[in-house]
């Protein structure tokens, strides 16, 4: 009787053993690599560089804007803005702008870290019992309105103040509406000039809020100008520094702008 052909058995070793430890080695190796890859954290600039190139594609400002590399009017530009400090150099731009212009007596006032008030008495802007602005005004409102539109300012607020000097006009039978008509000048005005209105409110107060023993000064107009807030520390909540060094990223709006 013939014999059968000795099947191999599986579990015999081949016979090029070197073969076989650089398969495994191989195996290894890829294994090594596989969890190299799972383990790996993403460079942390480019992450920035990720999120800023989100938040300039869904924020309303320009498309593409990129935070982390400091592009576009995501990033507030440093000749206008920088830090906390956006109240202080507008209203020392303001007051130069005046002394340029040989307006005396406009005030611009810095309140707190987010808001700037600008006053403009009566004779700056409009002729006694009158609510059309003089030709005069022309030049400071052209000026004006340039600071006005500028990204970081998102509210305007034009109050009309009068004295306590009881009005006698057909047109204007009180202090509330000479002092609204007036507000509404100079909403008129700088928004033929380009500022949004939806950035403006537009206030009528009266007689309710003079300043004391200087009546031609309660005669006036009030520009409050709101900033958009900023980050007063340069490093974000994880403690990683943004790069542009102590440059400090604009908050985004709030809604409703």
């Amino acid at each position: 009787m013939a014999k059968r052909d000795k099947k191999p058995n599986p579990i015999d070793p081949p016979k090029d053993i070197g073969a076989a430890l650089f398969l495994e080695l191989m195996m290894q190796m890829l294994a090594f690599f596989i969890l190299l890859t799972s383990m790996a954290v993403i460079v942390e600039e480019k992450r920035l560089a990720a999120l800023g190139s989100l938040a300039g594609t869904f924020s309303p400002l320009e498309k593409g804007a990129n935070l982390a590399q400091g592009k576009g009017p995501a990033m507030p530009a440093r000749d206008i803005i920088e830090g906390s400090r956006a109240p202080k150099r507008t209203a020392k731009e303001l007051t130069e702008v005046s002394k340029a212009l040989g307006v005396d007596g406009m005030n611009a006032i810095p309140l707190g870290e987010d808001k700037v008030r600008v006053r403009l008495p009566e004779r700056i802007a409009f002729a006694s019992g009158h609510v059309d602005l003089s030709p005069e005004s022309k030049p400071l409102m052209d000026k004006l309105a340039a600071i006005f539109s500028r990204p970081e300012v998102i509210e305007i607020r034009i109050e009309g103040h009068t004295d306590d000097k009881p009005m006698n006009s057909s047109l204007y039978p009180s202090n509330w509406e000479l002092s609204a008509a007036r507000a509404m000048s100079v909403f008129h005005a700088l928004s033929k000039r380009g500022v949004a209105n939806t950035r403006m409110i537009v206030a009528g107060m009266g007689d309710k809020h003079p300043i004391p023993n200087h009546p031609d000064l309660s005669r006036r107009v009030e520009i409050t100008l709101k900033f958009r807030p900023v980050t007063a520390n340069p490093e974000n909540k994880s403690g990683v520094r943004l790069s542009g060094g102590d440059r400090a990223a604009v908050a985004p709006p709030k809604r409703g702008f």
